[in-house]
């Protein structure tokens, strides 16, 4: 006498449980998911600000006077990889020749949220 026949499958009992299962599984992962991929454009914007304001303090440091700090500081805006509009703007500290100028730029974004900041000293010949 023989319990269990090899041709035997799944029931549809059971597949319907393991459906049942995968899909409460999918449902506890989906917050994750949603949250990792926020954090992740996020970032996203964060790297391109900074990339943004470290291009700029080079562009100082390359030509320093006073008129290029003062252009440098002022406001731009400049678009991120999913298209939000970032801006930024920067102080200079007392501009003199033959000294190091303190040169501070901040982006935000839309909402007004800082994304990054860069200070640098800028000697001007």
């Amino acid at each position: 006498m023989r319990l269990y026949r090899s041709d035997e499958g799944f029931s549809i009992v059971e597949v319907i449980i393991a459906m049942f299962l995968l899909a409460v599984v999918a449902v506890a992962l989906l917050p994750a998911l949603i949250q990792g991929i926020q954090y992740s454009s996020q970032q996203s914007a964060v790297a391109t600000a900074t990339r943004q304001l470290n291009s700029l303090v080079e562009q100082a440091r390359q030509s320093p006077s006073c008129s290029t700090l003062t252009s440098l500081a002022t406001n731009r805006t400049f678009t991120d990889g999913a298209g939000r509009t970032l801006t930024s703007s920067g102080t200079i500290g007392l501009c003199a020749s033959k000294t190091a100028v303190a040169f501070k730029l901040t982006a935000v974004d839309g909402s007004g949220t800082t994304l990054a900041t860069a200070s640098a000293l800028i000697f001007l010949p």
